[in-house]
Order: structure tokens, then sequence, then C-alpha cells
């Protein structure tokens, strides 16, 4: 089919519209099912009381989610008498008073309690008023305490929660003055028009934020398309079917730039000094004690005694403790790149801010040499990026990314993902260049730094080894299209890349060596293990780290969901919790407040997604390596979408294979006609700009106030800049 046709052309529209068309009615689907307005503090409601089964409870309203709901319940003493109790999970409540039932009898029930209105934000082990009145009778007025709850998650005459307090379903009837039945989620109490207009008056972000991904899904399709077409008109235009055929190659307008090198370092000097401004709280100490930071030099010291155990001294609450002995499941690269300071017995426990500097440099390094790998892929040997292209990709990837938020707190957590990411990177970087030239050995060193990423942060090592794998049989399956039919030549010609692809596979499973290692068991953090996992807590996630039940919830979270307020005061943008839907299926145990990858790199994400589009559309060598970039990808983000965790920090993980699609889709902006170059230039820097606002408002507030273990002095400093320019802005805050 010749991909200028008016038939392609339709069938490119049409599948792009329809991609589009399904991916908003999911993310609608998705919206609606998680918005509603907020409750009133007291409801009003007629109930019906059946007759009394003697000892048995059954629920008139539930909150939250098994382990952390709450329970206002009928419980029976008899036929005709009953009394009401209030249930807090694993804490009890208050008891009324017995009173008649009258069985059938439409009665008055009055009901304010903590959690009728919605309860983002709460002071621990804080109460707030419970009353309950029948037909004007006072039955339950006392102080509770309570759990949070999401907006979705209060349900009326029934208690998908589980517990032993009350049954699944209350016998009797419950109805709204308006005669409504009152039965099910927060659904039953408004009406559709009423949701649909307090969707678009209070949430119209979410809703922008729906139809622009799905825009760029629809975009996507038809790009991905459009280059199938061009790809197949191309071979049967060219003879044959080889899929690795390279046509005539993409030509890309000249124009002379100036030297790079010197925009990098300049760019890079900035980005150096906001991440050490951040990660030091303006002090500019480097060398200091964190609380929590002492973890991998213990591991260290360990390692020089020939031990993978730690001693009881650096026992934390993240500890695993295994035939009584204590380990951490953070990977051992970090504690190996600290052995010569144990030796030398060189700043012990107080080197996690340089570390974690050095990281952030060379992180920095490897998205330079892959805007230049990819710079040259595109013109030529010794071509070199312009001066903006340089100063925009490295801003997008250094203060415009994840990257400066991990300097928020120096501990093994920031450090763990900050180590990883940096790695994936290089091991990415290497990676190219064996596809570019693969008779040559970059693949050793994309081995090991995948290897190191590894066991640094699996997610990211998983990438890295992952797209490593995938270079292996992408390269394979040239060799075995390219080679002449001698099955000796073509032996030698597939064997090498099928060993690399195996030794991928065998550094992916050395982090399940080393946890067997350690617990005796393959998984890599057997939680059964874990000083803070009861049974309780456990069986709460089926004791597993990962369920298909979360990929709806975790997907949200970290693809689309805008959970972020603006406010009046610095830092004017903030992360806000408590948006969320039920997600009734996902098994969840941490779900801290995390910003969605287009919102928080919004630059990076355009160049990842739309530019990466571009190129598959017009830059024919750049198809190869993004669809091994995409495979390598798989894995790792399966493995996030299904955790039984959600934080922003773990956006860090995505980081190394948006840079590395993002430099493809750098370069093929210079495939635009003069006009949209400039405009998507002027977007580009727009979004740049407003990232790094936006990870530099979430990283000091998270700092200052949320996260814990961050010494006085720095949240000290962070408030006096807080009412300094709020009292100068003329803005006023409790």
């Amino acid at each position: 089919m010749n991909p200028a046709s008016p038939r392609a052309r339709f069938i490119r529209r049409s599948v792009g519209l329809l991609a589009g068309a399904v991916t908003l009615a999911a993310l609608l689907v998705s919206l609606w099912h998680e918005s509603f307005p907020p409750l009133p503090p007291r409801l009003v409601m007629d109930i019906a009381f059946p007759r009394g089964v003697a000892h048995q409870g059954e629920p008139l309203v539930t909150t939250g989610t098994r382990s952390n709901a709450d329970f206002l319940a009928v419980h029976y003493l008899d036929e005709n008498t009953a009394m009401l109790f209030y249930d807090v999970w694993g804490m009890g409540g208050p008891v009324s008073a017995p009173f008649p039932l009258n069985p059938g009898t439409p009665r008055r029930l009055t009901i304010e309690m903590p959690t009728l209105a919605h309860i983002a934000n709460f002071r621990s082990h804080e109460k707030r008023p419970l009353r309950v009145t029948l037909d004007g009778v006072v039955l339950l007025d006392e102080p509770v305490y309570f759990h949070r709850r999401e907006p979705a998650d209060i349900f009326f005459a029934t208690n998908p929660a589980g517990g032993t307090v009350a049954q699944e379903s209350f016998r009797g009837s419950l109805a709204l003055p308006d005669g409504r039945a009152l039965r099910g989620g927060p659904e039953a109490v408004f009406k559709t028009g009423e949701r649909l207009r307090w969707l678009i008056r209070e949430r119209p972000w979410a809703l922008l934020a729906a139809l622009a991904l799905s825009a760029g899904v629809g975009a996507f399709a038809r790009a991905i398309l459009s280059a199938c077409l061009r790809a197949i008109a191309s071979r049967v235009k060219q003879g044959g079917g080889n899929f690795f055929a390279a046509g005539a190659p993409t030509v890309f307008p000249s124009r002379t730039v100036r030297a790079s090198h010197g925009w990098f370092f300049a760019a890079a000097a900035l980005s150096l000094l906001g991440f050490t401004t951040v990660i030091t709280g303006g002090t500019f100490r480097l060398v200091a004690p964190d609380e929590f930071g002492d973890q991998y030099d213990f591991q260290a010291r360990s390692f020089l005694q020939g031990r993978l155990d730690l001693p009881a001294e650096a026992r934390t609450g993240e500890s695993f403790i295994f035939q009584d002995r204590t380990y951490i499941y953070f990977g051992p690269t970090p504690a190996l790149l600290r052995l010569p300071f144990v030796v030398l017995k060189i700043g012990f426990g107080q080197l996690t801010r340089c570390f974690m500097l050095a990281y952030f440099a060379a992180w920095l390094v490897a998205a330079h040499l892959i805007l230049l790998h990819v710079s040259r892929l595109a013109r030529g040997p010794g071509a070199r990026p312009s001066a903006g292209t340089t100063v925009l990709f490295t801003s997008a990837v250094g203060c415009g990314s994840t990257m400066l938020f991990l300097a928020s707190r120096a501990y093994v957590y920031h450090e763990a993902i900050l180590c990883g990411a940096m790695f994936a990177l290089w091991s990415g970087y290497l990676a190219l260049r064996w596809i570019a030239q693969p008779d040559h050995r970059w693949w050793w060193g994309a081995l090991a730094c995948g290897v190191l990423s590894l066991h640094a942060r699996p997610p990211c090592g998983l990438f890295a080894l992952g797209l490593l794998g995938c270079a292996a049989l992408a390269l394979a399956g040239r060799a075995l299209v390219r080679n002449p039919s001698d099955p000796r030549i073509r032996w030698r010609a597939l064997c090498r890349p099928f060993a690399i692809a195996l030794l991928a596979a065998l550094g992916v499973l050395s982090f399940n060596v080393l946890s067997y290692l350690k617990f005796e068991s393959f998984a890599g953090a057997p939680l059964r293990y874990h000083v803070q996992y009861n049974a309780a807590r456990l069986a709460q996630i089926a004791g597993s780290n990962f369920h298909p039940g979360n990929f709806r919830h975790d997907f949200d979270a970290y693809v689309w969901r805008p959970d972020f307020t603006f406010r009046p005061t610095f830092p004017y943008f903030f992360l806000q919790r408590g948006n969320g839907p039920s997600y009734r299926d996902a098994r969840i145990d941490l779900a801290e407040s995390t910003l969605a990858l287009p919102f928080a790199m919004p630059a990076l994400c355009l160049l990842a997604f739309g530019g990466a589009a571009l190129a598959l559309v017009r830059w024919r060598e750049s198809r190869l390596p993004l669809a091994i970039i995409a495979a390598g990808t798989a894995p790792m983000a399966l493995a996030l979408f299904t955790a039984i965790a959600i934080s922003h920090r773990y956006t860090g993980d995505f980081c190394a294979p948006l840079v590395l699609a993002a430099a493809f889709g750098l370069n093929a902006l210079d495939l635009l006609s003069v006009r949209a170059r400039r405009v998507s230039w002027l977007a580009l820097a727009g979004l740049s700009v407003i990232g790094i606002l936006v990870t530099l408002a979430i990283a000091l507030h998270y700092q200052g106030e949320e996260v814990w273990g961050v010494p006085d002095e720095i949240k000290s400093r962070y408030q006096m800049l807080r009412q300094a320019l709020d009292s100068a802005l003329g803005f006023s805050r409790p």
C-alpha cells in the first residue's frame, strides 16, 4: 500500500482516532469511578430495622479499606432489641445503650461521624466528633479515632472491608429523605448530574490530562502505523521483505553548530549547584552525618569481614532478620563503591551526600554522551548538537527530572535510586554504541553497568539488562537476515549475540542468587523477614511484592493522574493525596504522594514520547534503537505497575529510558519545517522551565515539612524562606 495514498491516510487517521477514543474512554471511566463530591458532615436518612439475630452485627456505614476501616453498625441483642456501636479497626470504639428495633417501622437516623466527610489529612491519634441520633434520641455522642479514607471508600448498608465485627450487608433498609435507596458506595448518594457538574468544576486538570494523554496515544498509534506502512513500502520497493534492510539514509538539514562541550559544562555546573544546594539544605556541607545514611558503610565493613549480614548496631526499621542475622534489602553496589573509604576509615556514615552528588554528575555526563552519539547517528561522524540543544537537554535531564527531587533527602532510599539510574543510563549509552558498532566490545561495559545498576536499584538494572538483551536479540535477527545461507557462517554470526543475551539474563538472575545467599530464598526481598511486617500486614498483600490487580492503581499514579494543587503560599505547587479512586482489586502496602511523569518531567516526557513518535515516522535509522529501548523498558514498567508500593521517588526508575528516547526525539525535531521547529523549541523551553520549578517546589517542601530525619537546621531554614517570601508577596499563612 502506498503510504501517501488516500486509503493509507484514511487508515492512519482512523487508527489514531480509535486508539485515542479507546484511551479517552478508559481514562474517563477510571476518573468517573473515583470522582465524588464531598459528603456533608451530617447525613439524615430513613431506616427500617429487620428482626434481630442475637449476637450478630450488621453494617450501617463502613469507611476505608481492609485493616484501615471504620464501622458504624448495629448489634442485635435479641429479636427486638439492639445497640449501635462504632469500631475503629484494631482499636474498637463506643457502644450505645440498648434500644427497641420496632422491626419494619420507618425511623429517622441522623449520623455525624469523622469519616462521613472525606478525610485527606489529619494528625496522628487525632479524635473527631461522633454523634448518632435515632428519632431524636442521642445514642452515641463522643470524640473517636478514625482512619483516613479515599473519596470512594465509603459504603452504606454493606461491608466490603471485611473483618469480624459486622456481616457483609444490612438486612434492613436505608434511604435518603427523598426516597432513594441507600445501599452501596457513594454513587448511591449523588445523582449523575451532580457528579458530572462537580467533576467539571473541581477536577478540570484531570479532564485536560485525560484529553492530552488520549491525543498523545492517538498520535503515537498513527505514527507507529505510518512508520510500519513506510517500512513495508520501502521493502517492497527494494524487492524483499528484509526488516533490517537499510533504505536511503535520512537527510537532516545542514547547519553550522558551535562546540557543545562548553555549553554542557555550563549547564551541568548550574544543575550541580542546584543539586548541592538542595541536598545540603543551603548549608553546602557535603561531608556530614545523615540519619539512616550509614547502611552502605556498615555493609562495606561486613564485606571486608567476609560477611553479607550487618552488625547488630546497624539494625533499623528497614532491617531483615533471618536466623538471628541482620540484613538490608538494598543492593551492594553503593557499598562496594565505599570500600576504599571504609578501608582508610574516612567519613564513616558521612559520605552519602558526596556519593549522591557524584552519581548526579555521572548521570549528566552519560546524558551528554548519549546526545552526542545520537547527533552523530543523525548527521554523521564529528557532528555535535547545537548550544541550545545541549542546554535544553542537560536542563531537562538534570534539574528538570526526578534526579533533583532525590536530593531532597540524603539517605539509603534515594541513593539507591540515583545510583541505579546512573549506571542504567551508562549501560544504555554503551548498548547504543554497540548497536551502532556490533563488532566492537561496547557490550562488555553495558553488561557491567547493567549488573551494577541491578544491585543498586533492581528496576533500573532490569531496564538496563533488558535493553542489552533486546539489543543482542535484534542484532541476532539482523545477522540472520543479512548473512549468506551457509549454516556455518550463520551460526558464527548468531552465536555471539545469543551469548550476550544469555549473559544479560544471567545478570538479572544474579539478583536472585544474592537473595538466596542472604535468605535461602530466591525472592528478592522476602517480606516475612522484615521487622515491620506482621502476619496481618503480610495477609493484606498476600505475602507478595507484586500483584496484577495493582496495575491500574500504579499506572494511573505514574502516568496520568494529576495529584497536585496550587496554593497562594510558597512553594505554590504541592503534591496532594486523597483524590485517587478506590481500586478495589489493588493490594497496596505503601502509597506515598506521587506526581505523574508528564507533570513531573514535562519536557523530558514530550521529547521521549512525542519526539520519539516523530523519529519513528521521519527518521528511518532511529526505528531499531527506539524499538529496543521500548522493549527493554517493558519488564521494568510491568514490575513498577504491579508493585505493592508507590512513591514519587520511584519515578526516578523511569528516567533512564526517558532520557534515551528523548535524545532521539530532540534530534528528530530538526526534520520539521522551520516554523514547526521554532514552535516546538519554544514549547520545550517553557516545559523545561516548568519542570525545573515543579521539581524544585516539591523537593523543597518534601525536605522541609514531610520527610523524617532532616536536620532541624535545614527545616528551620525552609520555614524562614517560606515566611520571608510569603510576607514579601503579602500572603499570610497559619
